[in-house]
Parts: C-alpha cells; structure tokens; sequence
C-alpha cells in the first residue's frame, strides 16, 4: 500500500521525537527515583548517628520529638530485646539476632509489613551510655506510603512535562508535515490536469523557496505544452487542407474553365452584349482559374521570384472585380488609394489574392447582421481601402469597414487555418493573407477604433534594406 506523502513526512518526524521524549522522561525518572532512595538512606544515617551521638537519654519523649523531624517511628530495645521506648506501642520487633551495621552503612531496601502498612526497616547499634545497662539497639521504620508520594512527585511532573512535550511536538510536525505536502499535492494536481491537455499557469505561491521554482518550472512546461498543442493542430489542420486542396482544385477549376469558355462564346455570338457587368465576371473567372492552378501546383501562397510591383495598380484591378459583390449587399466601397503610384518587391497574383481576401471579408462584415437573409439596402455599410507610405522602408495597407469586428472567441486565432466566425466561413481568406504578408517580409494585424475595424498590412518597399528576395517553400 502506498502511503501519502504527509505521512512519509509525518510519522518518521513523530517517531524520533517520541522516542527522544519518552527516552529523556524514562531516564529523568529513573534519576528521580534513586534520588528518593538515597535521601531515605541518608536520612536513616542522619537520624542514626544523631541519636548514636546523643548523651541524652532515648525516652519515648525524645522518640516522638525525632518521629516529628524525620517521618519515621522509633523503637528502641534491649538486648534481650524489651521494649525500653516506642513511638509505636502496637510494633513488636524481632528479638536482633546478629550485628547490626554502623550508622553509616544502614540501608534501606528491607521493607517489612507492620501494623496496616510496610515500610522500610533497619536496626542500628547505640553505643553505651552512662547508667545503662546491656547493649541498646534502635529500630527504625520508615513508612513505604511516604516514599511511595515523594516518588510520584518527582516523577509525575516529567511525564506530564513529557506529554505535553510530545503533543506539541506532534501538533508541529503535523503542522510542518501539511505545509511541506500541501503545495506538493497542488503540484501533481496540476501535472495531472497538463496530461489532461489543461494548460491554464497555477497560482504561484506566496513563499519563496523551491516548491515556488518547482511551480515556475510547471508554469513553464504547461506554456510550452500549450504551445506544441496549438502547434500540432495547426499542422494537422494544414495536413487535412492540402490533402483536400488538390481534390477540390481540380474539379473547381474544370468547371470554372469550363464556365469561362461558354462566357467567351457568348460574347464572341453576341458583341451587342459586351457590358462592363460581363467583363467583369470573365475576369473573376479567370482570377479563380488563376488560384486553382496555385493551389494545384502546391504553391500555396509562396513564390521563389520576386519582381517590383505596383499596389495601387492591384488594388484598383481588385476594387472593380469586387464592385458587383459591394453593390450587391448594399456596401458603399471607398479606393482612397487612387493616384498613390508605390511599389513593393513582390509576386502580383500572390499580392492580388492578398487585397481581395481583406476586401471581401470586409464587405461581408460590414453586412449587418439583421439584414444578411434579406435584400440589401443601399449605403448600409462602408469599406473603405487606404494605401501610404508609413516609414523610409515601408508601406502600409489599410482595410476598414464599419462591421460589428471579430467575434470574441475567435480573435486570438482568426489567423489559423480553418477558423471562422461566419455561418458559410471556410475559414481560409485570413490564413492565406497571412502566409502572403509573411512570405513577402510583411506583417499583418488588426485593430478597433472608433467602431470600426481596420486590417492593416506592412510591406517593404523595393529599397528597403531588409527586401526579401528568395523564399523556399514551407
């Protein structure tokens, strides 16, 4: 059975400090206890050479005064063993029946039972005294009951310092224990939730020591792990792109061709009707039959040859293939780019693909929605298309409509392959833009001002220093 990390932690910690406490308490009683024993002894001593020492006579007076000082009974009897004094009538001793030891070698390990208690015994020799007659001896009796409390209350107060030694030692260590588990069992809450794909960063905590480093390093790798995430599905969502790229190329541009060979036949039958609206379509047709043939080549929006290009020529070419769409949902379209003669380094279809992608999603977003099911009204939206130079080595785009902007949730990945937030969204006009600026050396971003949302691309210039000439295929 695995134990939880509180407990490895916890009960080694309790185990040393029990056995240290109950060592030392053990050791301080039994310390106390010979302490006992030997002031017993020596007061048997004391009390014996006392009275050895005496010229007085031992009269029971003398006796009961003594009993008074030391705690002990008295008796004292002849040689032939009379009783000549006691402070207990009722004690009978034995008749002596060898030497008794000096004064200053009595013990006290005899206990005998007298009366209704025991109590610890021994007979000391007195010496002779004027007017007596025989030999004397003296016995003395200490009560065990008296030895038996100045025990206890020498040792009970180290096993109840002891016990509340050891109940705070385990209040600490439980405390100790908690604090050390408690931030690791945070730690592999989290490891468990990144192997569950959750890569949300955990709070750090407030101390600093290496449990803080261990959750900076998780923070980290969880970051790292998200990002390889993001990585993987956008690879695998490019992956499924080019696998159905081919597929659905070639049949598009069957009919498209197709399309546009009957478009051509009927303008060859009927001149009369060569109308700008006519012109327009073949030419779209063409631009579509142009972008299948990309996608079928697997160029993909990269180029390995660039030559200068002329923006503004690009954007009005675009601008009257998109005018029809603008007019059809009502959308008011603005080229205030007219008369900027700039020139980037670049591939044109590459760069044409590019500016009708942010033109139509900027159609389609100035579309309110309310109106997106029914016929349009004229001048419900603006877009509004602005080209200048923004730096020595640098030109700027901008694409601005009056939509309602991005929705929320798709904001920090509308760049991704497959991502939309329309209702009949492929999801690929932003992604395809995006690899165009940034296999022209450009970058591509979006902003939110004034109730209106603008797309702004940053290109080069064909002298700035950072041109980009040769870009391999990805």
């Amino acid at each position: 059975m695995r134990w939880p990390l509180r407990y490895q932690i916890l009960i080694p910690m309790v185990g040393i400090m029990v056995c240290a406490i109950v060592s030392v308490t053990l050791l301080h009683a039994y310390l106390s206890t010979n302490q006992i024993k030997l002031q017993i002894r020596d007061q048997f001593r004391q009390i014996a050479q006392t009275l050895n020492d005496a010229t007085f006579p031992l009269t029971e007076t003398v006796l009961k005064q003594t009993k008074g000082l030391s705690g002990a009974d008295f008796v004292l009897v002849s040689q032939n063993g009379e009783v000549l004094s006691s402070t207990r009538p009722d004690f009978v001793p034995q008749t002596v029946s060898h030497e008794p030891p000096a004064w200053n070698e009595l013990q006290s390990s005899d206990v005998i039972q007298t009366g209704d208690a025991p109590f610890f015994h021994t007979v000391v020799k007195i010496q002779q005294r004027p007017k007596t007659q025989g030999q004397q001896y003296l016995h003395i009796y200490y009560p065990v009951k008296e030895y038996r409390e100045a025990l206890s209350n020498a040792i009970y107060p180290s096993l109840i310092a002891g016990s509340i030694a050891l109940a705070v030692v385990a209040f600490l260590a439980t405390v100790i224990a908690a604090r050390v588990t408690r931030p690791l069992q945070r730690l592999d809450k989290k490891v468990a939730q990144i192997a569950h794909g959750d890569f949300q960063p955990m709070i750090q905590p407030t101390r600093d020591d290496e449990i803080r480093d261990l959750s900076i390093s998780i923070n980290q790798m969880a970051e790292l792990l998200g990002d390889y995430e993001d990585e993987i599905k956008r690879s695998e969502r490019l992956k499924t792109l080019g696998q159905l790229r081919g597929a659905i190329a070639h049949q598009l541009r069957n009919a498209v061709t197709g399309c546009r060979i009957a478009l051509d036949l009927h303008l060859r039958k009927c001149p009369e009707s060569q109308d700008e609206s006519l012109q327009v379509a073949n030419r779209q047709l063409l631009m579509i039959e142009q972008y299948l043939q990309s996608f079928l080549e697997n160029k993909g929006g990269d180029v390995s040859r660039f030559e200068p290009v002329c923006l503004s020529e690009i954007i009005s070419k675009v601008v009257s293939l998109v005018t029809p769409t603008a007019k059809h949902f009502g959308i008011k379209l603005e080229n205030r780019a007219v008369g900027d003669s700039i020139t980037v380094q670049g591939d044109a279809e590459s760069l044409e693909q590019l500016i009708s992608n942010l033109i139509l999603n900027a159609i389609e977003a100035a579309v309110p929605v309310e109106l997106e099911q029914s016929s349009a009204v004229a001048d419900i939206g603006l877009v509004s298309i602005r080209l200048f130079q923004s730096s020595p080595e640098s030109v700027t785009l901008e694409v601005q409509d009056t939509g309602a902007g991005p929705d929320s949730k798709i904001v920090s990945k509308m760049f991704e392959p497959l991502v939309t937030g329309k209702k009949d969204g492929t999801g690929l006009g932003l992604f395809v833009a995006r690899e165009i600026v940034k296999n022209h050396a450009g970058q591509i971003r979006w902003e939110r001002r004034n109730q209106e949302t603008y797309f702004i691309v940053d290109l080069p210039l064909v002298n700035a220093e950072n041109e980009r000439v040769e870009i391999t295929n990805r």
